[in-house]
Order: C-alpha cells, then sequence, then structure tokens
C-alpha cells in the first residue's frame, strides 16, 4: 500500500509540471483515476510485474501522457455503458494500446470484459468496405479470434458489452504519430472505421484547437464528407469545423470517407493532451443561427440541419457542409441537397450564408415507404426576428410554416431523393406564384447512367440538350416540367466531361458533368 501511495505522490508532481521519470518495479501498482492525469515528461518503464492502470467512467476518462520512450505495458479501461433503448449497448471502439491481441480480450480470463456472444459469435467486429452494403461488419467467433492477432493501432471496431462496464486493454502505449488506412479493395464504398489510438485526447476541430485532427486530414477526406461521424446510438452524427470544441476520448472511434481507395488518416502523438471534460460530445452552440428540420413517421424519427455564417456559400463549403453517412439505400431518411451546385449528395448539414434568408430554396431529400404518415417540423435558433421556416409541398402545391404547426401529409407512393419537399426561410407569408421562379433546377447523375433533373414542375415544355466538351450535341431529350425528371446516358457515351443545357419557357440552366 506504501508502494502506491508513492506513486499518487509521483502524479503530483507531474501535474506540477516537473520533469519526471517513472519507473514501476516489480509488484508496484500506478493507478491513474477517470479525472486526472499523469504527464511524464521523460520516460515511463513498467516492470513486468508491475502495473500502471488508467481508467474512465461514465463521463469522463483519465490520460497518461509521455514525452520520452515507454518500456513495458500499460492498463486502460475504458468505459462504455449498454443503454438497451438507444443502440442496443453497441459502441465504436479502438484500442487504446498497440499490443493487445484480439482473442484475449474477447474471453478475457476472468471474464471481465462481459463481451456479449451469439452463438460461437463475439460482440467484437472490424469493417470491411470491400463488402456489400450489410454484410460490411465481419465478427470474430471462437475459430477466428484465436488467429485474429491484434487490434490494429487506429482502426476502429463494434463492441458490445452484456452489461456496462469497463472494456481492459493491456499493451502498449503508441510513442509516434500513427497511421490509418483509408483503402478499400472494391474501390465503391470509400467509408473506413477509425479511432484515437492514444491513451488521451485529440482535439477534432478548429474550435478545440488550431492544429486539430481534422485539419490536419482533409486533404485526405471527400470534400463533401470532410467530417467525423460518431454513433450517439440512433444514428452517426457529423462533427466539423463548425462543430462546437470536440476532443477525440481515449479509445473512441468513428466513420470517415475518403475521397479515393487509397488515402491514409494520421493520428499526431503531438496534438495529444488531457481535457477534464464529460466524454459526451457538445456538439450545441448558441450564437450560429440554424435551423432544425425534423421528419416522423410515428415510429422513426430523423433530422438535418441548417446553419446559417457570414462567410458561407450556397455551394459546398469543404469542412463546414457534411454529407449523410448511409451505407446502401436507407428505407427512411431526411438530408438536404446544396442549394447550389449539387452533385446529388445527400447533407446531414448545410452551411448558408446569413445575409440572403428570403431568396435560397434548400432541397430536401427524403426516402419514405408508401402509405407513411409523414410529420414535418422545425426549431429555428438565433434566426433574425421575423424570420419563419416554410415547408414546400410540390405535389400538394402548398406551403407551411413548420416552425409553428408541423406539416402531416400519407405518402401515396414510395419517396426517393429531392424534388418534392422544399424549405424557405422568409419574413413574410409565402404562396406558390411568389416562390415558382425561384425554385432552383438541379441537375447531377445519381449513377453512371442516369441523369437526374428536379425543380421544373411550373416550367413547361422542357428541351434538354447534352454535349461533348468540343460542342457535338450527344443527346436531345424533350418533356414536359415535373418535380423529377430520369433520363439514361447512351451507353455509346466515351466517359469524360459533357455540357448539359435545360431550356424551359421561363429558364436555361446548364450544368458541366463528368460522365464515368
Amino acid at each position: 500500500m506504501g508502494e502506491r501511495i508513492a506513486f499518487v505522490f509521483f502524479v503530483l508532481l507531474a501535474n506540477l509540471g516537473i520533469s519526471q521519470e517513472v519507473h514501476v518495479a516489480g509488484g508496484g501498482e500506478l493507478f491513474i483515476s477517470s479525472k486526472d492525469a499523469l504527464y511524464i515528461n521523460n520516460n515511463l518503464t513498467v516492470n513486468a510485474s508491475g502495473s500502471v492502470t488508467v481508467s474512465s467512467d461514465l463521463t469522463s476518462s483519465g490520460s497518461i501522457l509521455v514525452s520520452g520512450t515507454t518500456t513495458g505495458s500499460i492498463i486502460y479501461q475504458r468505459y462504455v455503458n449498454q443503454n438497451v433503448q438507444n443502440g442496443n449497448g453497441w459502441h465504436l471502439i479502438t484500442s487504446p494500446v498497440t499490443t493487445q491481441g484480439i482473442n484475449d480480450f474477447a474471453t478475457n480470463v476472468n471474464g471481465a470484459n462481459s463481451i456479449a456472444t451469439n452463438g460461437n459469435r463475439y460482440a467484437i467486429a472490424a469493417y470491411n468496405n470491400a463488402m456489400s452494403s450489410g454484410n460490411r461488419w465481419e465478427y470474430y467467433d471462437t475459430t477466428t479470434a484465436p488467429v485474429a492477432g491484434n487490434f490494429v493501432s487506429g482502426e476502429g471496431y463494434s463492441m458490445k458489452r452484456t452489461v456496462g462496464g469497463l472494456l481492459t486493454f493491456e499493451g502498449a502505449m503508441a510513442s509516434s504519430d500513427v497511421l490509418s488506412s483509408l483503402s478499400t479493395a472494391s474501390g465503391t464504398h470509400y467509408w473506413s472505421c477509425i479511432g484515437n489510438p492514444f491513451p488521451s485526447y485529440l482535439p477534432v476541430n478548429n474550435n478545440a484547437n488550431g492544429t486539430n485532427v481534422l485539419g490536419q486530414n482533409l486533404g485526405a477526406l471527400d470534400p463533401s464528407f470532410a467530417a467525423l461521424y460518431f454513433w450517439d446510438g440512433a444514428q452517426y452524427v457529423a462533427v466539423n469545423q463548425i462543430t462546437s470544441a470536440t476532443y477525440l476520448s481515449p479509445g473512441q472511434a468513428f466513420f470517415v470517407r475518403a475521397k479515393s481507395n487509397n488515402e491514409s488518416f494520421t493520428f499526431s502523438e503531438s496534438l495529444t493532451s488531457h481535457q477534464a471534460i464529460a466524454d459526451n460530445f457538445n456538439r450545441s452552440t448558441n450564437t450560429i443561427s440554424s435551423v432544425v428540420i425534423h421528419l416522423s413517421n410515428g415510429n422513426q424519427q430523423k433530422s438535418t440541419e441548417l446553419k446559417y455564417l457570414p462567410n458561407a456559400d450556397v455551394g459546398l463549403d469543404v469542412g463546414y457542409d457534411a454529407g449523410a453517412y448511409q451505407d446502401g439505400q436507407p428505407d427512411f431518411s431526411l438530408d438536404t441537397h446544396l442549394v447550389s451546385d449539387s452533385q446529388g449528395v445527400n447533407f446531414t448539414l448545410q452551411c448558408l450564408p446569413d445575409n440572403a434568408y428570403d431568396i435560397m430554396v434548400v432541397p430536401l431529400s427524403v426516402n419514405a415507404a408508401a402509405n407513411q404518415h409523414l410529420i414535418f417540423s422545425a426549431i429555428a435558433t438565433n434566426l433574425p426576428e421575423g424570420i419563419d421556416i416554410y415547408l414546400e409541398d410540390k405535389i400538394a402545391n402548398t406551403f407551411t410554416k413548420i416552425n409553428e404547426t408541423p406539416y402531416e401529409v400519407t405518402t401515396d407512393d414510395p419517396i426517393s431523393d429531392i424534388g418534392r419537399f422544399y424549405i424557405h426561410t422568409s419574413p413574410h407569408t409565402l404562396s406558390t406564384e411568389e416562390v415558382s421562379d425561384f425554385q432552383p433546377i438541379n441537375i447531377y447523375k445519381t449513377n453512371a447512367s442516369n441523369i437526374r433533373i428536379t425543380g421544373l414542375q411550373d416550367d413547361g415544355n422542357i428541351a434538354m440538350r447534352m454535349y461533348s466538351i468540343g460542342g457535338k450535341e450527344v443527346l436531345r431529350h424533350s418533356f414536359v416540367g415535373q418535380h423529377l425528371q430520369d433520363i439514361a446516358v447512351p451507353k455509346s457515351l466515351k466517359a469524360g466531361l459533357y455540357i448539359v443545357q435545360i431550356i424551359s419557357e421561363k429558364r436555361i440552366r446548364t450544368k458541366k458533368l463528368i460522365i464515368e
């Protein structure tokens, strides 16, 4: 007991900023609680029969930071809750040590990790983005775990305990930068599950620290998805540069989407720190104007957010707009498309200028089955006085002030993508006649063989022309304006850049598209 007290004294010295080399002798124990940190300004040596344990609880995590070398192993206890009402207890976790064996972790001689099982399968899964939708989580079992080796440092895993409690990792500390691979053998699904490999915190965004994880890795991410995506138990929540100060706690994993099939993501050891904050992500902000649109079908709740900033654009704001995480076509979802230059990407967060409320029309992207009763509503925060939120339904030809009264509609047919519902912000009551000329025309590819055009319901007869970059006409099509029109791309077209022109009785719209 006296030896443990001596190591508490070392912790106090380190927190006072005194350079200290720590050696844990055989039989020695050093414990760092969930709200504390040990800073070692030189080397850490842990004898094979000694132990260094860092713990966490429901609201906070302890940290250990070593500026020199580390010899021996540490133990990190990562707390996870078990909320059956919110995600059935699944968590995205990264090992905060580099040499923890997967089989030892799953079986855990005394059962302390309490990993859930289903037959011979453990509730521990790695994410394989080369597999098809619905099959990307690959679970370890009594056959694969014994030959799986160690958890990969910086890789994220899905895990579940039978009850809330501690997940215990034991192994060496990462003492330098960790690079996580974002490659995919399929070359079509660029999402990867990765996470904080250090037993200390990392700043996610500018509001946490001027040099941060997201900023350092922007070049590796798809510009439309320049964010970190965290599982909150019910859905994936994007955290980016507009989010309030956010830190990665030890062992915290998340999803990112790479810009190509051969990128890497860097976790910089120099950014590690301790944060005396709750582990729950604080995503609220009280100074930015915002609108949250909610959609319910009676059983499920979805939402999408708009934020209004002085320097934002109606097009893509990299690191501020965030595309929605989707693994396959969702049965029920709510997102938006960019106000200008939509590329067919669904956004869960879109940032817009704060000086053009009454002229911006935001397309809502909705997926819902037939015969569903949908309820739309909105919550506005810090909007200029008098600005209201209107939902336009192009099929019903109605406008509803949804920040005051929810809009309810029952679908006759399945709804997919944009074209029916739009969001308007205005200081005065809107009518169909008043806004028809402001309805945006969106032209984008839904896949390699289809071009989708929306926003032409009130434009009469439409002529569509498609030209090669050299000016040769390669496609001509005519149709009557409607809220959504799909046009097949000729199979004979070679890959390259093309110009699509839409000519209506009221407007002309031209856009460049890349055919692959």
